[in-house]
């Protein structure tokens, strides 16, 4: 069994950084570094971050183009049908028409290999008295991971996707097996199992692959011409009784079977307990429970060494039928009723081969990662770093994705979380920043709302207007500016000097609207003591002006008197002190 890296990827351009795909991640599989998110390699393929990315920037990579190109090059090309399509299809028979198009060589139903896993889980709880179906592959991945005690109550068989692909290239060794189904974690369980399925398709890839075959024509008379397409609807009826010679195990009973149309349940809730024969005794406890976080709590009240139990566990609430790409088309109800109909419908008669004792054997690992442990005074140092500085301060509020603020601590120590991700400490810390520009800087700021209404202000509009913060609040914008010389207008920044009267200042008013916040931000610089200022000076220039045309007059009178007594003129006198005067008037 190989171990790939994560199958879910994402896209940089699109994380938008609202962490909502680790809120919904059930392991924490997911980093956050340079503000991105960063799914891990212990990923367990559930899915739900693909569904629940607002910014759709998760993804899996397809295998459409492979399957293409196996088309393209004329290999014998078989579908693993899930039976769960029923509950996806908008009409019925719609997606086998699908794949009639697109041009596959046989299309078979995977119900007719969980026929076969049923027998072996029947088995092996006689043997045990205690089992965990492994059909799910994300359930199977969450045990290997966080419940390894768990590990012996798996059944130890392959799952119906595998078992099935096995059957098919039993009878071919040389076939191409492309599974179908609502489930991403089928691609990860087909890397981790390679050599049997060849390709993995979502019924969503289905109709895209369709399309583009619509389009080039020919498609289905090329698969024809290639030999014998075929819509297998299930497995043989009377082929069942050969089902004990399918790899099950040694011992085991031809009369513990079920039948194909029985093992079309598979896909909903109670399915493969319906499915499954236990003789004429139940186990004590056989439920069937779905949805991570349920399965994860029954998980943990296990005891693998006590009790009897038949557990069928799925990862998808309601099961399969309700998997990451099951469709959107109908409600719970009316998938349940589809896959009951499809059960009562005849199955084909065409047998598979038997395979050798043991081929559907199947081993489990303990994939456990040793957690790193910290100490207390490594969390303190990193919690007090997005102020967390003393019990009362950590909120668990879980918006950054952890359960507490603690384990976030660890998520930082761990390099899987970066300090910012605290939503409380970053709007408190931007409050505070945005508190000290409001209340620090010189200018007066309202914020008025479009129906002119001041919605806030700051302490230098307060000192400005000669009033407090109350009064001016929830008040007309007009009871202090008026809007006849202060335009309030949607499309353009308006400024303005404006004379206060009533207060004797000057201001030169700003109005820019912010249409995101769908409020006007009007600031105010005072401009009065600078008007003042400018007021002296223009008093210490006329002062001084005037002085100068005294001293011009007077001169003027004593230079005609000696000009009289010397008989010169006056006029370079006179002009030289009327620039000067000029020049003292421009200022």
């Amino acid at each position: 069994m190989s171990s790939p890296a994560s199958l879910i990827r994402s896209s940089k351009a699109n994380c938008k950084n609202c962490y909502r795909c680790i809120r919904n991640c059930p392991v924490k599989a997911i980093r956050f570094k340079g503000s991105q998110a960063d799914v891990m390699e212990t990923c367990i393929a559930c899915g739900l971050c693909i569904r629940e990315c607002p910014q759709k920037a998760m993804h899996v990579p397809s295998d459409m183009e492979r399957v293409r190109e196996m088309l393209a090059a004329g290999d014998v090309v078989k579908v693993s049908l899930a039976p769960s399509h029923v509950a996806y299809e908008q009409k019925p028979g719609s997606m086998k028409q699908k794949l009639e198009e697109i041009g596959f060589a046989e299309i078979r139903e995977t119900a007719e290999a969980a026929e076969l896993v049923s027998v072996y889980y029947a088995a092996r709880y006689q043997e045990t008295g205690r089992l965990l179906t492994t059909a799910c592959p994300v359930i199977v991945e969450l045990i290997e991971r966080h419940y390894p005690q768990l590990l012996p109550c798996l059944a130890e068989t392959d799952s119906p996707m595998i078992a099935h692909a096995k059957l098919i290239k039993a009878v071919n060794p040389s076939a191409k097996v492309v599974f179908i189904g609502p489930c991403y974690a089928k691609m990860k369980e087909a890397r981790m199992n390679p050599g049997w399925i060849d390709a993995v398709l979502t019924f969503d890839e289905v109709a895209v692959l369709a399309g583009s075959c619509r389009e080039s024509s020919g498609a289905v008379e090329a698969a024809a011409a290639r030999g014998n397409m075929a819509i297998d609807d299930g497995f043989p009826d009377e082929a069942a009784a050969s089902a004990a010679n399918h790899g099950q195990p040694r011992g085991m009973k031809p009369e513990a079977q079920a039948s194909t149309q029985v093992a079309r349940l598979y896909p909903m809730d109670n399915g493969v307990i319906e499915t499954t024969f236990f003789g004429r005794e139940l186990p004590e406890l056989h439920r069937a429970f779905s949805g991570l976080a349920v399965c994860r709590s029954v998980l943990s009240e296990l005891d693998a060494e006590h009790g009897s139990f038949f557990l069928e566990l799925n990862a998808c609430s309601g099961g399969c039928i309700n998997g990451p790409v099951s469709g959107d088309g109908c409600g719970l109800l009316e998938k349940q009723r589809r896959i009951r109909e499809h059960r009562r419908k005849p199955a084909s008669r065409r047998a598979l081969p038997p395979l050798p004792e043991g081929a559907l054997a199947r081993r489990f690992y303990d994939r456990t990662l040793q957690k790193a442990g910290h100490t207390e005074e490594a969390l303190r140092g990193v919690l007090e770093q997005f102020g967390k500085h003393t019990p009362s301060d950590e909120l668990n509020c879980g918006a950054c994705g952890y359960s507490s603020c603690r384990e976030k601590a660890e998520a930082v120590l761990d390099g899987k979380a970066e300090l910012y991700m605290c939503m409380p400490y970053m709007q408190a810390k931007a409050e505070s920043l945005s508190s000290v520009v409001m209340d620090k800087t010189p200018n007066g700021i309202l914020a008025v709302s479009e129906e002119l209404i001041i919605q806030e202000a700051n302490e230098a509009a307060c000192r400005f207007f000669d009033t407090s913060a109350q009064e001016l609040v929830d008040v007309p914008v007009e009871l202090f500016v008026d809007p006849a010389e202060v335009p309030f207008t949607l499309n353009e920044k308006t400024m303005n000097k404006v004379y206060f009267a009533d207060r004797r200042k000057t201001a030169m008013v700003t109005v820019t609207y912010l249409p995101d916040f769908r409020f006007y931000l009007l600031v105010l610089t005072d401009l009065t003591e600078r008007e003042l200022e400018q007021e002296k000076l223009q008093r210490l220039r006329e002062e001084t002006v005037e002085m100068a045309q005294k001293v011009i007059d007077n001169q003027m009178r004593v230079s005609q008197e000696i000009a009289s007594l010397l008989g010169e003129t006056t006029a370079v006198t006179k002009v030289t002190l009327t620039k000067m005067k000029q020049l003292i008037s421009r200022g």
